[in-house]
């Protein structure tokens, strides 16, 4: 039971840490990783973006963490380590399937939580310059979203 929380309590904080990267790093010092993200050109038609980067930045510490937790028998290790996998995996099922259709799947949600977070999604990219964005995290975002 307590490794559960352990999994939970580390996926909910991959929301802020998600949140506090996206604001403060990937729209900060390392906005020329993340600028092909929002800035399409001709020259990033290729399937990866440089901003697909980011995924090592979250996954190396989950792969030691779980290793680590293999190695010296401390399970709490392992089901944080599979809490920051799992946000990763949502990330990505969310972020790049449901909202980019960065793969040739083509969910299109009209109603309820999903088409709201959609919508919070595409006014974070509705921004004109790097100081114009908005809703810097993925599943929390603004109620206004609900509504619109």
């Amino acid at each position: 039971m307590r490794n559960l929380v352990f999994l939970l309590a580390a996926f909910l904080f991959m929301e802020f840490v998600a949140w506090f990267s996206h604001k403060y790093i990937m729209h900060g010092f390392l906005w020329s990783l993340h600028k092909d993200h929002h800035i399409k050109t001709n020259q990033n038609d290729s399937l990866f973006e440089k901003n697909d980067l980011f995924f090592l930045i979250y996954a190396i510490p989950a792969m030691i963490l779980i290793i680590a937790g293999f190695i010296n028998s401390y399970p709490y290790l392992i089901a944080i380590g599979a809490g920051i996998t799992l946000y990763g995996f949502a990330y990505f099922s969310i972020h790049d399937v449901l909202i980019h259709h960065r793969l040739p799947v083509n969910l299109i949600i009209n109603k309820g939580y999903f088409a709201a977070l959609v919508k919070a999604h595409q006014a974070h990219h509705s921004g004109k310059n790097i100081r114009d964005f908005k809703n810097y995290g993925l599943l929390i975002f603004p109620r206004r979203f609900f509504k619109e």
